[in-house]
């Protein structure tokens, strides 16, 4: 802890870091919630590969157009009022979602629904940078190690829920308006971090954090460099690695191998704890390996993890693989958030927002590719894919670096 940050200080920070790791975790189960029951919903819709992976489009849809207002907002209000109206617009959508009748409005609501998810995303993410900046230690993959506990519980519980046959609409109203309780609990906790901020816990930046006001001082020219270009490039890839776990695990699971909704919805569970349980030994991989050799690592676990998945002669073995996928695939996102917010100091929300819907293009296109190879070629071929874009964050990962000056080791 910086010695310019007194005991009281010291306090709020941790308290704020307590509070963002817990609206990660919530943000992790909104999105498992989703992913619990997508089997089910496919197949009430009766919605082939390449109809269910154009509607899963409205996803990244909404995030995309949400991720650069996001920045400009929370730089001028601050991410705690971000993340509140990102709340109630995603909690909406995922009430929706349980509602729809058709393929088209199941991709109209994921539309709302990531228009929410996002900016609750990019906001969230902007906290977390300014706190672990603030406390000068890697804190960004314990933030999204919480994400994906609350992604396994959630799982977990909509397997449970699945089981027991629990209607869906039921589900997901009892899991919205308890995760907007939590969600308004834990953002009383967040320090204010937007213009006229006055917090001693976050020092003032050296330039200004209204964007608007703020771009002439630092030209977005200088903020686009090649490093910062491949670093989208391989967020771009992990959010489709990542994505295609949520989007056509339990799917591949229930339709190739034939497992029931419990079980497919299991798969997805395993993929969560195993990216939980990365992303629980993110800060002490990163400092063990460097930033740049952990993402290299991790890409290369979650090509193993696909291979064993789509070759596995038993479905027991393919679990296994699905573990992998999340082992590798966990700390690859927040290094890039970290990455990018250390390549513009005093500009980390700008940053953040910018390389956020580059990644997002990831799930942008994802989806749909991932369901027209299908429909052609059969799922457990299409997410060789997957593969392919493993072995190219491996390639790409020294963007990653890290390029501050090096610093005494914190944990």
């Amino acid at each position: 802890m910086s010695t310019t940050v007194d005991a009281g200080a010291h306090r709020l920070l941790r308290r704020a870091a307590y509070a963002t790791g817990g609206v990660f975790a919530l943000s992790g189960a909104v999105q498992a919630t989703w992913v619990s029951r997508l089997p089910e919903v496919r197949t009430t819709l009766h919605a082939d590969p390449r109809s269910l992976g154009l509607a899963l489009l409205g996803t990244a849809i909404g995030s995309v157009a949400s991720t650069p207002l996001t920045g400009r907002l929370a730089a001028r209000y601050g991410s705690r009022a971000v993340v509140a109206g990102a709340t109630v617009v995603s909690l909406a959508g995922l009430v929706g979602l349980s509602m729809v009748h058709s393929v088209p409005a199941l991709g109209l609501v994921l539309v709302l629904f990531g228009f929410g998810y996002g900016g609750w995303d990019v906001a969230m993410n902007i906290h977390g940078h300014h706190v672990e900046s603030a406390a000068g230690r890697a804190w960004m993959p314990r933030y999204h190690a919480v994400w994906s506990v609350g992604g396994f519980v959630a799982a977990g519980l909509g397997s449970v829920v699945a089981g027991a046959r629990v209607p869906v609409p039921v589900h997901f109203v009892v899991a919205a308006v308890l995760l907007a309780g939590g969600v308004f609990g834990l953002l009383t906790l967040f320090r204010a971090d937007g213009r006229g901020a006055n917090d001693p816990a976050f020092p003032a930046p050296a330039v200004p954090v209204d964007l608007a006001r703020a771009a002439p001082a630092v030209p977005v020219g200088r903020i686009v460099t090649l490093p910062f270009v491949l670093l989208g490039v391989v967020m771009a890839c992990s959010t489709v690695v990542e994505g295609a776990a949520s989007d056509w695990l339990g799917i591949y699971f229930n339709t190739v191998r034939d497992a029931s909704p419990a079980a497919s919805s299991a798969a997805y569970t395993v993929f969560a704890i195993a990216m939980a349980a990365s992303r629980g030994a993110g800060t002490w991989t990163i400092a063990w390996l460097g930033r740049g050799r952990a993402v290299r690592a991790s890409a290369l676990l979650a090509l193993a993890g696909v291979t064993v998945l789509l070759l596995a002669p038993v479905t027991g073995l393919a679990y296994a693989g699905a573990a992998l996928w999340g082992l590798g695939t966990a700390i690859v996102f927040p290094a890039v958030v970290s990455a990018a917010g250390d390549t513009a100091p005093g500009r980390a929300a700008q940053a953040i927002s910018m390389v956020t819907p580059i990644g997002y293009t990831g799930f942008l296109v994802g989806p749909p590719l991932v369901g027209l190879l299908a429909q052609h070629t059969g799922l457990e071929h299409a997410l060789w894919l997957i593969g392919g874009l493993a072995a190219v964050m491996a390639i790409l990962a020294g963007a990653t670096r890290d390029r501050r000056a090096p610093a005494t080791a914190r944990t």
